[in-house]
């Protein structure tokens, strides 16, 4: 199928691995297993139908507060992910990792630096790993940093320069599993973005879902704030 407009940058708010564990009967980390499985499905998917970036909330802030057992797991998830370096680099993906170092592991914050350097020159896709990642805390990080460098009063383009990742606008943000909040999830970026809701738990998001989804952003008109009639 083809669409006459699809979103640049899409943001994944990738919620109900633990239901969908849950209703199997499965501990919470074999839910958080089946989503890096969709994770790899999302990216083939929005390389198939011409998506520049794409951003995933992997971890937020948030979360670091869940039982450690819980996060240590989902930690290890992310290691194993991070150095899938020779994927990355067969389908041309550029990784990025938006969030702060701060209370993460010395290993993971090493393979977040690996796999950055290594990808850097791939082009077909950008994808953004939020990982300890909150927008209200990227937009005071940007705060503090250009207060540190004397930056008094910034414009769009210094601000934006300091925030995580120069990366574009979000143009559709897509939560499943029924969830109707954005969770301080890139809310700068977020600006304009096409809100996008599904009942659909994560681990379940195929390529169905995901043309319905591109569908539902296809017949949108997007006036940021101007008047089109």
């Amino acid at each position: 199928m083809e669409f006459s407009t699809v979103p640049k940058h899409i943001g994944f708010i990738m919620d109900g691995n633990g239901r969908w564990a849950k209703m199997r009967g499965y501990p919470r980390i074999k839910g958080h297993r089946a989503g890096i499985k969709t994770v790899e499905s999302v990216i083939d998917l929005s390389k198939k139908y011409g998506i520049q970036c794409v951003s995933l909330y992997v971890l937020s802030t948030e979360n670091i507060s869940r039982p450690k057992a819980e996060v240590d797991n989902l930690f290890d998830l992310a290691r194993k992910y991070l150095k899938k370096i020779d994927t990355f680099l067969k389908k041309d993906i550029r990784v990025v990792v938006s969030g702060s170092s701060d209370g993460l592991p010395e290993d993971l914050t090493d393979a977040i630096k690996t796999v950055e350097t290594k990808t850097k020159n791939c082009k077909s896709l950008t994808l953004n790993l939020c990982i300890n990642y909150g927008g209200r805390n990227e937009i005071i990080h940007a705060v503090n940093a250009m207060l540190k460098d004397g930056v008094a009063c910034a414009d769009k383009t210094t601000f934006e320069s300091y925030l995580y990742k120069q990366l574009p606008d979000l143009d559709l943000i897509v939560r499943t599993s029924g969830e109707l909040r954005l969770s301080n999830f890139m809310l700068y970026q977020a600006a304009y973005a096409e809100l996008y809701f599904t009942d659909v738990l994560w681990p379940d998001f195929d390529e169905q879902q995901f043309v319905l989804m591109l569908s539902s952003f296809n017949k949108r008109e997007r006036k940021f704030g101007d008047i089109k009639d």
